[in-house]
């Protein structure tokens, strides 16, 4: 009796099981990519602090800043849609995981109200 409790327990959290898991992956996704973005910018800035650092003329120093900024924007337009990504397949995964879990309870609700329709039947002809 227990173990059908319990087993019946761990049935009907599991929905919950499965968003608490997407939410950790989808975490875990975006937390790897602002790390990583982080360790680029700062790589980018080190290196760019360098060139600066050998250029004579004010246009080099234009140039360089230039193309260093029109980078910093391409690797951060990239990390803005890998975490859109990563967000929209979180939400995905739980507009899955609700719906079922709606059709379920749906069914349940139904297979319940019949039976209690079934039961109503049976006990009304007996007290008429």
């Amino acid at each position: 009796m227990y173990d059908q409790i319990f087993a019946n327990m761990k049935e009907r959290m599991q929905p919950v099981v499965d968003l608490a898991e997407t939410n950790k992956k989808t975490m875990e996704t975006l937390a790897n990519l602002q790390k990583d973005s982080m360790t680029d910018v700062v790589n980018a800035s080190v290196e760019q602090f360098k060139a600066l650092s050998t250029c004579k003329d004010p246009k080099e120093v234009l140039d360089l800043q230039v193309k260093f900024y029109k980078s910093l924007e391409s690797k951060m337009t990239d990390t803005a849609e890998k975490s859109i990504a990563a967000i929209t397949e979180a939400k995905e995964a739980f507009v899955a995981v609700v719906e079922d879990s709606a059709k379920k309870t749906t069914a349940e609700v139904k297979e319940a109200v019949k039976e209690v329709e079934e039961a109503v039947k049976k006990v009304a002809p007996k007290a008429a």
